[in-house]
């Protein structure tokens, strides 16, 4: 993401030092918490600034997203029944008892899987990834664990509404717990937390899709690739609290994202900022 800032600052530091001057007034918006639910974003649109188009330099690998995914972060807590191993029978597992629920959840990512469609979407083998990221139980190895705690992301498509699909998930989940007597008098219990992402898209032939595809081409020469991103971002916070437009384009692999060797290409950096600095006059015209 510092990438993505030096974007926008270098494109503009260009156009001033060619003599360009903009028809029209570009903000640049540094902020936090994208990761976690986007509270920066959300604050630059509630404190009033506003652009006929926003454009997000999330590393894309140069391509036009369009469109991104949900996601939401759930914990679900497994209550078992402590007992010494040595008498294990006469314990219930926490551990146990979360399996067939973690195989809940596999088996609802692959049926979602089979069943939602979206143009942009459809040739990624999991749009709708299920991820069970942390898990904590028991507290000594010759004790049967009483309580598990885990915690996970579940991603969504464009075109689905987050509290619809929260009941979806509990449904799972309970059809599961009333299926096992334990389950059935001691219930999981499933929260949601932390970045809550909706969905969000604008029309790929919208004005600015057209421009930053102009600007890429005359940078680049060639074409770009337009995709759907599979994770969530700042996008859905200025289309739908901000009303406007807005995509992501920018230099950089999230597959190097949160990585050991976190890195991003030169090339790839520069050509970005050629197609922003193209980019800002044709979309904001120049001044006389």
């Amino acid at each position: 993401m510092k990438g993505g800032l030096v974007t926008h600052l270098v494109a503009l530091d260009a156009l001033e030092a060619a003599g360009v001057g903009l028809g029209g007034d570009v903000t640049v918006a540094a902020t936090v918490g994208e990761e976690d639910g986007g509270l920066g974003a959300l604050s630059t649109v509630l404190r009033g600034y506003k652009a006929d188009a926003a454009l997000i330099t999330e590393p894309t690998r140069l391509r036009l997203v369009p469109a991104h995914a949900g996601s939401l972060v759930f914990r679900l807590t497994v209550t078992g029944r402590s007992a010494h191993a040595a008498v294990r029978d006469e314990g219930v597992s926490a551990l146990e008892k979360f399996l067939p629920l973690f195989e809940e959840l596999r088996a609802l990512e692959r049926a979602r899987n089979a069943s939602l469609s979206h143009p942009l979407y459809d040739g990624i083998e999991n749009k709708v990834p299920i991820n069970v990221g942390v898990v904590h139980t028991g507290n000594w190895g010759s004790t049967v664990p009483e309580t598990l705690i885990a915690e996970g992301r579940i991603g969504l498509i464009p075109g689905e509404e987050l509290d619809p699909f929260k009941r979806q998930v509990a449904d799972h989940l309970s059809s599961v717990a009333e299926g096992n007597p334990w389950l059935r008098q001691h219930p999981p219990r499933l929260e949601w937390f932390g970045g809550q992402f909706a969905p969000a898209e604008v029309a790929v032939d919208a004005p600015i899709c057209e421009a930053v595809k102009r600007a890429h081409e005359l940078a680049t020469g060639e074409v770009p690739m337009v995709e759907g991103l599979t994770g969530g971002a700042d996008m859905r916070l200025f289309i739908r609290f901000g009303d406007m437009q807005c995509v992501m384009y920018g230099a950089g692999d999230v597959n190097h994202a949160h990585a050991p060797d976190e890195h991003i290409s030169i090339a790839e950096l520069m050509a970005a900022t050629k197609t922003v600095a193209l980019l800002l006059p044709d979309w904001c015209g120049v001044a006389d």
